[in-house]
């Protein structure tokens, strides 16, 4: 289980490119758009001491919160 600092430290090293490559490579524009908004909800929606299996996971939780 990662914290939200461990996610922070293995998504600050991924480029626009490589993260749209990671969560969804038919849509290329996604790292510009959803990268910089799900570090903030990283950041600023999860309470402090929740942890996630991975950071897919939290993606998808991310994702999920839209509805």
């Amino acid at each position: 289980m990662k914290c939200i600092v461990e996610l922070l430290d293995e998504l600050r090293p991924l480029t626009p490119f490589s993260f749209a490559q990671r969560f969804d490579p038919t849509d290329i524009n996604l790292g510009t758009g959803q990268r910089p908004d799900f570090e903030n909800w990283l950041r600023r929606c999860i309470e402090p001491r929740r942890t996630f299996s991975g950071l897919d996971t939290a993606y998808g939780e991310y994702v999920k919160s839209f509805g």
